[in-house]
């Protein structure tokens, strides 16, 4: 059974300013992760519970970032960026929103 994909507000801006051939890159990687949410990476420390997905676009590679709810049947999807900074600012947004675990 597909998961339900959920976003947080920054997920949405950031989404909102990508190119079409990025956005056409992400809605396939979405898709996937819908149909198998643990395909990513599973992060650990300070990012325990959210798996990362790498793939490819455009100009490089691109990070996208959810957690799953197995209760609710539900992904939630974090961040999308490239590789600088990507970290160190869903560690910020967690920290700040109360994510963090």
């Amino acid at each position: 059974m597909p998961y339900t994909g959920l976003a947080v507000p920054q997920y949405n801006r950031h989404r909102k300013r990508l190119s079409p051939a990025v956005l056409k890159a992400l809605n396939a990687v979405q898709a996937r992760i819908l149909q198998d949410p643990r395909c990513g990476d599973l992060k650990a420390g300070a990012l325990k519970g959210v798996f990362v997905e790498k793939f490819p676009a455009e100009n490089g590679q691109w990070l996208v970032a959810d957690a799953i709810d197995d209760k609710r049947n539900s992904v939630t999807f974090l961040a999308i960026g490239q590789h600088e900074n990507f970290y160190r600012d869903l560690i910020r947004y967690r920290k700040e929103t109360g994510e963090a675990r």
